[in-house]
């Protein structure tokens, strides 16, 4: 893809992996009672009845999930359902003025806002209760969109009944992504699927609207047991005991049941301090049902089955670092799945309905009293052990061991991972600190040796895999750290998966193909997805030999990476059987971009595939759709100058990337395509200034340098271009190419001692690189 192609696979990377949950039509989804059962049956005989067909029977489950957070995920706006007051109050906010009032039953939210004419917006449905109730209004072309107040619906002597503001940071223009009409509030594509049950999002491409369609307008008793006809009618026939309980190997005609909580499924023996479970799983079906909705993860196909296997019908987030602190805590709203997977309660089987009530949502259990119905009270609830009396905060076992952030200005989410609170780790690695949470005003070593003053803190602290970060009492800075984590069994598969994506990240060479081989066979699905980017650090031989296995792996997320890997490989590497598996599966992964073809995200990725396979027309087209999607969107302009660029139009190109950079300024990759783009025109003197800005606004990335310093070579400032190499270089980027360029340039200036010195340091770090091993020869007997 020539040099500017480097920038659209990184934009890639970005874009594909991840669309974030988050919150919010013109045709109105049918209600509650709109009997839209008919209307989303899988089948003649297996469809959604709702759940007040189950109420009846079930009368204690009924009474807990009436006014849970499921049952009140999203309400028609009623007298009933509307938290909030809306009686003329007013929320002002940098050139944007709410208010909020009452016309017989409507719900109003008179908007005034700077530059548009004021505008009445009847609110349609309620989202959510506590602590926060965002409102959804309809808009044109089937779209609902949250708006960006809310209100606090805590007591109010806890600081709520107030309206407040979602963007408290500024004012958002109306072409922001961040503004209440774009797609970040837009309830089709950011919410639905999660608040509701059975959504169809419904997504017409060729007429850019929505026609959403559920099931149950809450999340009811079929978004976690699947469609209930067949159950039903086995009640109505006599073929089921209403009201039993039925194991998942007697479900009575459910898609889905599960085994009832029991405290004696948990017990601890004489002498032990934690309790075990006595019918241990292979598999957590739990998590397939929930983690859906409680994870950061891009959606595959248009209506996932309830309870399939959550790879194949959805790509989650890993440990990524704008998501997650580098000791895997909690930064951004994961929504607990990622967290979850880190524990060493999941890696001793608990269950979420071990902890929650899975029709309520309520703790089994008030305060420590959850925690020491398996970890002995004597050992944990103790001085000896916290270090603070109780009833103070800090003896409350979750102050430290599940640390809260606060997201959307009032909603505290707990961090699920059960981290140990480790000062000196933190301050080394810049991640939270659960004893500053509550003692702002101390430092590292007075938390440390308070903890050391307790008896139980006072032992070796319990291994974490975040100490493979930390090395000689120093944060470590190199890739191996991720191999070392990737390859240590004892830690959890969303950690393994993880270090694997960031070595491929942070690497310049892969580990033997051999080791990978064998990791792909014997690894866990979650590896077998964060191994697929190694792949990019491999010859193309080598590439195709690892990942033409996975083209025909069971589940679709892994399918789909390693298919995406391998497009544009020679075709010489391919065998009929590979082009054909290949073929396949790029289809599949055309079919999960146009599932999700609203967002400006999945149209380049259309694009881009559209490239691969030579058709540029259909590129285009896809590239101007997602400008259509999000204006905003730098990787269309940045794709589209690409596209100019494969056909010799570099003055397009040109203005393509202008156009990007004044939405995103600080995008060094693309002010870095721009410079190459100008540099083709013989525009040399910009050309340089814009590549030295990007290498000034990306310091890390070896070919933002390089490229630099090859233009300041070609505008004969050789000195310039070598002192910047040798500072990249010394500043710790380590990079082949580097390396080459450097004592290419160093060589050809005469200054052959000082090659001599930087080819003894590239080949001592890459053995194998040719290039070192020719330089250093020819070297070898030079003055």
């Amino acid at each position: 893809m020539g040099e500017s192609g480097t920038v659209t696979r990184r934009l890639l990377l970005w874009i594909g992996l991840a669309i974030a949950l988050m919150g919010c039509s013109d045709s109105l989804p049918p209600t509650e009672d709109s009997g839209a059962s008919e209307t989303t049956a899988s089948s003649a005989e297996i469809h959604f009845v709702g759940s007040k067909a189950c109420l009846g029977c079930h009368s204690e489950q009924a009474e807990k999930w009436r006014s849970s957070h499921h049952d009140r995920a999203m309400e028609p706006a009623t007298s009933e359902s509307v938290e909030a007051r809306f009686d003329g109050s007013i929320l002002r906010h940098d050139g944007q003025t709410w208010r909020f009032l009452r016309r017989g039953n409507e719900f109003i939210v008179e908007l005034e806002e700077s530059g548009r004419a004021k505008e009445d917006l009847t609110v349609a449905f309620t989202f959510g209760v506590h602590p926060l109730q965002q409102y959804l209004v309809k808009r044109p072309n089937g779209r609902m969109q949250a708006l960006p107040i809310a209100w606090d619906s805590r007591a109010k002597d806890l600081g709520g009944q107030r309206w407040i503001d979602l963007q408290p940071e500024g004012s958002i223009p109306p072409e922001d992504p961040l503004h209440w009409e774009q797609l970040a509030y837009n309830w089709n594509s950011q919410c639905a699927a999660c608040h509701s049950t059975n959504l169809v999002k419904g997504y017409v491409e060729a007429e850019n609207r929505f026609d959403t369609r559920w099931a149950e307008v809450d999340v009811g008793c079929e978004a976690c047991h699947g469609p209930g006809s067949i159950h039903l009618s086995n009640a109505v026939s006599g073929q089921t005991v209403p009201g039993a309980d039925y194991a998942a190997e007697d479900p009575g005609g459910l898609v889905l049941s599960f085994e009832s909580f029991r405290d004696e499924d948990w017990q601890r023996a004489s002498g032990e301090r934690v309790a075990v479970r006595m019918n241990p799983r292979e598999h957590d079906r739990q998590l397939d049902v929930c983690a859906p909705c409680h994870s950061r993860r891009t959606q595959l196909s248009e209506s996932p089955p309830i309870g399939g296997k959550f790879l194949d019908d959805y790509r989650p987030r890993l440990l990524d670092p704008e998501l997650y602190f580098e000791d895997g805590q909690i930064r951004d709203e994961v929504y607990v799945w990622g967290s979850f997977m880190q524990s060493r309660m999941h890696a001793a089987g608990v269950r979420c309905a071990d902890c929650h009530d899975p029709h309520s949502l309520e703790l089994r259990r008030s305060g420590n009293d959850l925690c020491t119905g398996c970890h002995a009270p004597e050992s944990y609830a103790t001085a000896n052990h916290h270090g603070h009396e109780p009833p103070s905060p800090g003896a409350s076992c979750v102050a430290c061991h599940m640390p809260e952030r606060v997201y959307m200005e009032v909603d505290g989410r707990r961090d699920h991972s059960f981290p140990i609170p480790r000062p000196e780790r933190s301050a080394l690695l810049h991640t939270p600190d659960a004893c500053q949470t509550c003692h702002p005003g101390r430092d590292t070593n007075w938390a440390t040796k308070a903890m050391a003053s307790w008896s139980m803190a006072a032992t070796t602290p319990r291994v974490h895999w975040s100490d493979h970060l930390i090395r000689d009492s120093s944060a470590r800075a190199d890739p191996e750290r991720w191999l070392e984590i990737a390859m240590d069994g004892k830690i959890p598969a969303i950690v393994r998966a993880s270090a694997w994506t960031r070595l491929a990240r942070e690497a310049q060479a892969s580990p033997p193909l051999a080791l990978l081989r064998t990791r792909l066979r014997e690894g866990s699905p979650l590896e077998r997805l964060g191994l697929v980017e190694m792949a990019g650090l491999l010859a193309p031989e080598a590439r195709t030999d690892l990942l033409r296995p996975l083209l025909e792996d069971e589940l679709r997320a892994i399918r789909i990476a390693a298919a995406t890997a391998m497009t544009g490989l020679p075709s010489s590497t391919l065998r009929p059987a590979d082009r054909s598996r290949l073929a396949g599966v790029l289809s599949e992964y055309r079919a999960t971009q146009e599932v999700n073809a609203e967002r400006p995200e999945a149209q380049v990725n259309l694009g881009v595939l559209s490239v691969q396979y030579g058709d540029l027309e259909a590129a285009r087209s896809a590239y101007l759709r997602a400008l259509e999607r999000g204006p905003y969107f730098v990787p269309a302009y940045a794709n589209l100058a690409d596209l100019e660029r494969i056909l010799g139009r570099d003055e397009e190109a040109v203005e393509w990337l202008r156009q990007g950079l004044l939405l995103a300024p600080e995008e060094a990759l693309t002010r870095y395509a721009l410079g190459l783009a100008l540099h083709r025109l013989g525009q040399s003197q910009e050309a340089l200034s814009q590549l030295a800005k990007a290498a000034e606004t990306a310091p890390d990335q070896p070919r933002l340098i390089l490229g630099w310093a090859l233009a300041l070579d070609a505008a004969n400032q050789r000195p310039a271009a070598i002192t910047a190499l040798a500072e990249a270089i010394d500043g710790g980027l380590r990079n082949p190419d580097l390396f080459h360029a450097l004592v290419t340039l160093q060589r050809d200036e005469g200054m052959l001692r000082e090659a001599r010195g930087r080819t003894e340091a590239w080949i001592e770090t890459w053995p194998t690189d040719q290039r070192a091993v020719v330089l250093f020869k020819e070297l070898a007997g030079t003055r």
